[in-house]
């Protein structure tokens, strides 16, 4: 009788040890996958961006003393992507580092015309793709932090209050394949927030050599929410 007493309190202590055992891996399984996103939010623009700005062509017709450029005011994005993840994570799981590839990246800044008839036609306008290192950090459950650093290839539209100077004497069309981006992502399950400081400039020159160029600095800073699945 107090052999079967002894055994059945060694199973009733032995039975919490072993779920706990085949719980551990659970826990500590890889939370941090690759998978595709969608943000969208508001743009601020920043420094000579908000304050507006006087430019002077570089070629073309050197008769034109110089360009006035409206102040961005706020504006919209929309980020669109997916996060590629390589190798195994690793410091138990809790880190992983791979590629953040936004694949199709909107975006626009408005500004306040003398004509308020069409305010759209003299907004700031952007379209490009994202590409670069994401570093993420998986501290409890399911929250994940991200930190990235992206190179935009931006295409931009833009034409100002102009009218009285003529085209040939600017440009409407530029590229930059170069802009800088640094953020952070900070994640819950699928849903997403970001904050993101793009910097820069813009070079307005219809991709043409002959034509006149103009270079603005272009820095906003983003605040994005969407989800992650």
């Amino acid at each position: 009788m107090k052999r079967a007493a002894i055994i059945y309190v060694l199973f009733a202590l032995l039975i919490p040890l072993t779920g706990n055992a085949q719980d551990e891996p659970t826990y500590n399984k890889n939370r941090i996958n690759s998978g595709f996103y969608f943000s969208l939010g508001p743009v601020f623009p920043i420094g000579n961006y908000a304050l507006g700005q006087h430019v002077y062509p570089t070629s073309g017709n050197q008769s034109v003393t110089g360009l006035n450029y409206l102040p961005a005011k706020i504006g919209g994005a929309f980020d669109m992507g997916f996060l590629i993840y390589f190798g195994p994570a690793f410091a138990n799981n809790h880190l992983r580092a791979g590629l953040d590839a936004t694949f199709l990246s909107l975006w626009f800044n408005s500004t306040n015309p003398v004509d308020p008839n069409k305010p759209t036609d003299h907004y700031y306008w952007y379209g490009g793709q994202k590409f670069g290192p994401v570093f993420t950090i998986n501290p409890v459950d399911r929250l994940m932090i991200d930190i990235f650093y992206k190179i935009n290839a931006n295409f931009a539209y833009h034409y100002d209050e102009w009218d009285g100077i003529g085209e040939s004497n600017f440009s409407k069309y530029g590229m930059n394949f170069l802009q800088n981006e640094i953020g952070m992502n900070i994640r819950y399950s699928v849903m997403l927030f970001s904050a993101q400081y793009s910097f820069g400039e813009m070079k307005y020159d219809n991709f043409n050599k002959s034509k006149p160029s103009q270079t603005i600095e272009t820095s906003v800073f983003k605040i994005m929410i969407g989800i992650k699945i």
